[in-house]
C-alpha cells in the first residue's frame, strides 16, 4: 500500500474512531501530514526567519520545516512531535543534512513545551485544539514573537497576513490542493 494511502485512510477513520469512544489526550493532537517543501519555504518567508531566530515547530513530524528553518534561513530550529519515531526520523534527517547541531527535537507533548524562548512558531495542527495552543502561545510567547499557521486560524488573534498558495502535494492526504498560512505577531503587553 502507497503511505499516502494509509494517511488517507487514517484521516478518514478518525471520525469514527472519535464517536467510539472518549477522547483521550491522544486524540487531540493532530496525525502526521507532511507540509509540502513550497509551503514550508512559504511559511519561513513569512514569518521573516532570520540568522538571530529560534524556531520552533509543534507537532515537527519528519522534521522539514526546522531544517529548511537552520539550512535556508540561518536559523536555529527545535521540533516536538508526540511521535518518537517521527522524533527519531526527523532527527537522522538533521543529521543527513548536516545541520544537527543547529537542529534539535523532542519526543514530547507541546503543551508541556517551554516556548517563552521561541521568536517563531510554526504549526500545523488540527483545529480541534487550536484554542488551547493559542492560549497557550498567548501565556509563553514573548512580544514581537510570530507565529505561522497552516490552514487553520489561532481563536481570537488578530491575523497580521493571509497567503493562500496552490498546493497540489496536499492532495495525497487531504484532498485539498489549496494551503491557507496566517502571520500572527504578539502584541506588547498591557
Amino acid at each position: 500500500m502507497r503511505p499516502s494511502f494509509l494517511l488517507i485512510a487514517a484521516f478518514a477513520l478518525l471520525p469514527v474512531a472519535a464517536a467510539a469512544q472518549k477522547p483521550t489526550e491522544d486524540d487531540r493532537v493532530s496525525p502526521f501530514a507532511a507540509t509540502p517543501d513550497t509551503v514550508v519555504t512559504a511559511m519561513l518567508t513569512m514569518a521573516a526567519v532570520t540568522p538571530r531566530d529560534l524556531v520552533v515547530d509543534l507537532g515537527s513530524g519528519d522534521g522539514r520545516l526546522v531544517i529548511a528553518a537552520v539550512k535556508e534561513f540561518g536559523a536555529r530550529g527545535y521540533g516536538v512531535d508526540i511521535d518518537e519515531k517521527l522524533v527519531d526520523f526527523a532527527t537522522r534527517k538533521a543529521a543527513e543534512a548536516g545541520v544537527s547541531e543547529r537542529a534539535k527535537f523532542d519526543h514530547r507533548d507541546l503543551f508541556k513545551t517551554d516556548l517563552s524562548s521561541a521568536d517563531v512558531v510554526t504549526i500545523y495542527l488540527l483545529p480541534t485544539i487550536m484554542d488551547r495552543v493559542a492560549a497557550k502561545l498567548a501565556a509563553e510567547l514573548r512580544p514581537g514573537a510570530r507565529v505561522v499557521t497552516h490552514d487553520y486560524k489561532l481563536p481570537g488573534w488578530r491575523i497580521e497576513r493571509v497567503h493562500t498558495m496552490d498546493a497540489p502535494e496536499k492532495d495525497d492526504v487531504t484532498s485539498k490542493r489549496i494551503a491557507e498560512l496566517y502571520l500572527y505577531v504578539v502584541p506588547p503587553r498591557r
